[in-house]
This record gives structure tokens, sequence and C-alpha cells, in this order.
């Protein structure tokens, strides 16, 4: 439900104008009415310059030191700040520093240890050294004797050798020439050393401080917000008497109202209720049981309800939660929920813990539905085996099966099925003929399956028809349930005599479904209902094209009506095969589940390793399975309640979040 919520306006001295602010934002419920625009000046510039400091602070600090806690005390963030963007540069300097070094380390230790003065001996004289470096395989032996060499170092296939020869003499070799280092490995290693010394002692000293520098960065990130706040409230006030009578507007929440009249008494301040506009956005407070409130992120996924309607979050929380167990479809999968929920919410904050607590409740669905199917884990319950024995015919006795039946059925005694279909087909061929509803569930019962644990409720679990059936019944619901809401959101808006036409579908739909449907189905007798039947239905083409608009003349009404009839059969019909998804995602769910389990069970033939490989691919595969039928079981349950279920429930939207003026 939204909560109640008045508009306010509050009238103030020019100079008063801050202390009223001051009250405002210390007692934190006012939602301020934007007017202006915030003039981004030089102060608001620098503010957001900073602002962006800090959050870069931050997220380099968690990079830098993850999991680090936040200390309860605090420095002066302004300082934490530019000692920790210092301390980021010297960091980030040293690591650069430690890569060039080392890069040139690599270049250097091929030639081992020297001292570079001894090359600059030869600059005054006519001999020079050359560097080079060759595969093993091009180095030729006779080089030596042509020339003066001295193989420096061997590393892996390459050989590194030093020629001395004449200025102006280059040999001709088949190698690479090389540059010859500035310095020798040892001063480079000696320079890396003091490099990661440095570097280490940096690293201490942030994961020592991390903790205190962490609460000094988010208490300066939210002062800077709090200022920006405050300087976006203090342009909303409109000004009258030559910029000397300060008029602010705001909501504030019903339950709030006491409280903040009481810290206004002692001001200088008057304020006073104002009606709002027709059309002005109201700031929406959303206010739900335990259960709804939970669902309160997905409405804020759309749009938040408009002030004048109703909030639907409660209307389809518990439509949302049974449709994702229809698309996730398995036992298993919703146990798993519930299971790692209990683990996770105790280390998860108390921020998270609802939406974990939501993931729980829709695993208890997959639950509800994986059982209805017969599935776990890709297991198929249902088709675990058909035995009739000894007991069984006593179970069938005790069950209320006829006498007759019972003994027909003895021709199957110890005869073993393996499916649910050629049992029932065998059945039937005994008995010869078709069996009640409630004589086949005690029939089905009494049978011993490969499971006994499961026994006493295979019976009750669906086939695939059924659950196409129940997925397109469950939609009709939800259709007619948003068009009831329609009706009440009409009548809180408009009036209820603009509400005529929805109740007259409504009437129109439910009269055929119960009397055409009860019929069909031999429940209601069409000759004797046919009175009240013919009463509805005129009751209801009155409603739809008599009465649709209030205020214009009759033919209008009925051109309206005729054009409504369009619109109305042809979504409905629409919105009622968009339902069959939830079948189609269930079906898609279980056949893959299976299909992992099948091909996890032949890696049991491999000798020696294959229970090895039977686990890693039964993980992975439903791993992939969860994750793929979890986002297809929220995204598509999504779709139907803020397509079709928002539609036929006549929802606006466009609601304002209510943000009070407080202190972050």
């Amino acid at each position: 439900m939204i909560a109640g919520i008045k508009k306010y306006a509050f009238l103030v001295h020019h100079k008063d104008y801050s202390d009223l602010l001051d009250t405002l934002r210390k007692a934190g419920v006012v939602h301020i009415t934007e007017k202006h625009r915030l003039d981004e000046g030089n102060v608001l510039q620098v503010d957001l310059e900073r602002l962006n400091r800090y959050r870069s602070a931050i997220r380099q600090l968690r990079i830098l030191v993850p999991g680090s806690a936040v200390s309860e005390q605090s420095e002066d963030p302004e300082t934490v700040l530019a000692g920790l963007e210092s301390l980021i540069k010297e960091i980030e300097d040293r690591k650069h520093a430690l890569e060039r070094l080392r890069a040139e380390a690599d270049r250097a230790r091929p030639w081992g240890r020297f001292d570079p003065s001894v090359f600059r001996k030869l600059d005054d004289t006519d001999w020079t050294v050359s560097l080079f470096s060759c595969s093993r395989k091009h180095f030729r032996e006779e080089w030596k004797g042509e020339h003066a060499i001295e193989v420096i170092s061997e590393k892996g296939s390459r050989i590194y050798f030093a020629v001395i020869h004449r200025k102006g003499e280059f040999p001709d070799l088949d190698a690479g020439e090389e540059t010859i280092p500035e310095r020798s490995v040892a001063a480079v290693l000696d320079e890396i050393k003091v490099n990661e010394d440095l570097l280490a002692d940096a690293d201490a000293r942030l994961k020592l401080k991390a903790p205190e520098w962490n609460k000094a960065l988010q208490d300066g990130s939210k002062n800077v917000i709090n200022r920006i706040e405050y300087l976006t409230v203090e342009q909303q006030a409109d000004k009258y008497a030559e910029d000397n009578l300060y008029v602010l507007e705001g909501w504030v929440p019903d339950d709030e109202e006491e409280r903040l009249r009481k810290m206004l008494e002692d001001s200088d301040c008057y304020f006073f209720a104002v009606e709002p506009s027709e059309n002005e956005k109201v700031p929406i407070i959303l206010k739900n049981n335990k259960f709804a409130s939970l669902f309160e992120p997905i409405t804020r996924l759309y749009s938040l309800p408009d002030y004048r309607e109703l909030d639907l979050t409660p209307f389809f929380a518990p439509f949302f939660m049974l449709f994702f167990g229809f698309c996730l479809g398995d036992a298993g999968y919703g146990l798993f929920f519930l299971i790692a929920g209990f683990i996770i919410k105790r280390k998860v904050s108390l921020k998270l813990r609802p939406f974990v607590t939501l993931a729980q409740y829709l695993g208890a669905a997959a639950m509800l539905f994986g059982m209805l199917t017969g599935t776990f884990f890709g297991m198929n319950l249902i088709d675990t085996g058909y035995t009739i024995t000894g007991q069984s015919v006593i179970r069938m006795e005790e069950y209320g099966v006829p006498a007759k039946t019972v003994n027909e059925l003895k021709q199957l005694k110890d005869i073993s099925f393996s499916t649910r279909q050629e049992f029932v087909a065998e059945v039937i061929k005994v008995t010869g003929g078709d069996i009640p509803g409630a004589q086949k569930n005690a029939i089905l019962k009494s049978a011993e399956g490969n499971f006994s644990l499961i026994r006493s409720f295979r019976h009750l679990m669906q086939d695939s028809l059924s659950m196409f059936y129940l997925a397109i019944i469950l939609g009709a619901i939800q259709i007619l349930f948003g068009m009831i809401l329609k009706v009440v959101n009409i009548s809180r808006q408009k009036g209820f005599r603009y509400s005529l036409s929805v109740i007259g579908w409504i009437v129109l739909l439910l009269t055929l479904i119960i009397f055409k449907g009860g019929a069909a189905l031999k429940l209601l007798d069409e000759a004797r209902v046919a009175f009240l039947f013919n009463t509805l239905l005129i009751f209801s083409l009155v409603l739809i094209f008599l009465l649709n608009t209030p205020g214009i003349n009759v033919f209008l009404r009925i051109g309206n009506g005729i054009w409504d009839s369009y619109n109305v059969i042809t979504g409905i019909f629409g919105d009622l095969l968009s339902y069959i998804r939830l079948f189609a995602l269930g079906i898609s769910s279980s056949i893959l589940g299976f299909v992992f389990n099948d091909i996890s069970s032949q890696m049991l033939s491999v000798p020696y390793v294959g229970w090895l490989f039977f686990i890693v691919l039964l993980l992975i595969g439903h791993s992939l399975n969860i994750f793929m039928a979890t986002l297809g079981g929220f995204v598509h349950p999504l779709r139907l309640t803020f397509v079709e279920f928002y539609k036929n429930a006549g929802f606006s939207g466009g609601g304002l979040d209510y943000k009070p003026f407080k202190l972050k």
C-alpha cells in the first residue's frame, strides 16, 4: 500500500532561512519540492570534483586492500584523501619502476657481472667490443678462429658472446647484435631490492591504516554529498517581497507530521498544509507487510505507482512467486535455494538479507511445483515404476476401489511397468473402460514403485498436459484479478461510474467460464440455468455498450463499446497465450536436468576415474541449468507482471520516489 503524505509550505524571513534548512535536515522527513534547477557554479563544481576524488579513492582502496574493515575511529577526511592519493601514486610509481627494472635486469642478466667503465676505457683506442646473441644451432665454432670471441653465457637455446674488433671493422656474423647494458645485472638487482622494500613498506602502511582511512573517506564523501544536497535545497525556495520572504514547499509523511510540528514550534517559520495540484507528482512511500515488502525492489524495476492509484506489489507478489516456481519446476533446485539461503543469510549484511529471504520464498515455490511435476534434480519421479503386489490389492480395497475392479487388476499382479502411461493404459485395458478420477488415483497410490518414500503422494504429480492447462488457468485467474483491481483503481481516481464497463467485462467473462465451462464438464445442467445465464449476459452487455463512458450520448457509447470489445477480446486472448511460457520454461528446465543426468551417468562406465567425471559433469550441468532456469524464472514472470497484469489492472505508474532532506 501507499503511505499517506501531505504537502506543506514553509514561510520564513530570508535571515532565518538557513536555520529552517538546518531544522528540516535534522528532522529528516521532508521531501523538498524541486522547482529550480541548481546553478552549477564554481562552488558546486569544486564539490563535484572532490566527490569524484573521494569515490575514486574508496574504489582504489578496496582494490588494493580487499575485504578491509571500517574502523569506528576516523581522521580528517581531507588529510586522509591527500595522503592516500599521494601513497597510491607512490605505489603505482614503484610498480612501474619495478616493471622497468625487471625488464632491464632480463636484458643485462645474460652478460653477467661487469663494470661498464671497462668499455669506456676503449674509447681512446682503435678497439671496441660488440655483443651478439644467436641460437645454439646457428653458432659456428670457426668464428672463434676468425674473430676474438668470448662466450659470456648460454641461456636456454641461445648463446650470448662478445667480439673484440677494430673500430670500423664490424664482424660479419649470422647473429643478432645486442645493446651493451648501461650497468651490470648486480646493480639493477640492488635497485630492484630497494624498490621492493619501499613498495612493501607502502603496502604495509596502507593495510595498517585502511580501516581508519575507509571510515574517513566515507565520511568525507557523505559530507560532500550533504553539502551538494544542501545547496540544491537552498535554491528551491520561491522569493517574494523583494527577496525578503522565502517560501519553501515539501512533502511530509502523515506519521511524521506531529514530530515535525514540535521541532518547528519555537522557530520563526510559519508553516501550513496545502492542497497539491491535480496533476502534481506526489512522492511515494511503499508500506507493505513483511512478505509483500520483499517484492518492492521488483516494483521499482518498472515504475512506482501514482499516489492516487493502488500499489500492486501485494497483489502481484503471490503470482510472481508461483510463476517463478513454475518456470524453475524442480524440487531439488528449490531445496538448493532454501538451504543456500539459510547459509548465506548469516554472512551478508542486514541490507541484503531481504533479498536472500526473497530467494528462499522463490525456492519454496520451486519445491512446490517440482513436487507437482515430479522432478527432483532432473529425475522424473512420476515414472519410477508401477507394480501391483499383494499389498497393493489390500490398499486398493482400503481406498474403496470396487471389488470387481480389484479382481480384474489382479491379472496385472507382479507385472512391472516403467512409466505411468504404460501402467494406466494397461489398467484401462484390463478393466474394459475409463476409470473415474478418484479410483484412478487410488490405484496409482496403491501400486509399488522404485522409491517407497514417494508412493503415498506420487499420484498427485501431474503430467505435461495437466501443467499446460494449469499455466492457462493461472493466467486467466491473474487477468481477471487484474481487471477487478482496475475497477478499484478507476473508482479511486475518477469515480465508480467510470468503472461500470470493466465490471461488465468481468461479469461477462465469469458468466461464460462458469456456465459454459460447467456445462462442458457436466457440472451444470445448461437448461436449468439458462435464465440466470441470459440475465447475467444481458446485464454485462448493458454495462459494456451503454454505461461505458458517462457524460456522452448513447450512440457514442455504443461506438466506444464496440471498439472496446475489439481491444478486450484480442487483448485477453493474446495475454492468455503469453502464460504458456510458464509451461514451456518448466518443461525445458526438467528436460535439461534429465539430459545432464543421462550424460553424467554414461561416465560411470569409464574404469577407475568414471565416478570423478560423473560428479564433475553432474555439478557443472546442474549449475548451468540452475543459472539458466533462474534467469528465465525471473525475467518471464517479470514480463507477465509488467505487461499482462499491469495492463489489465489499469496501472499508470510514474510515481516520484520519496527522498527526504536529511544528513546522509
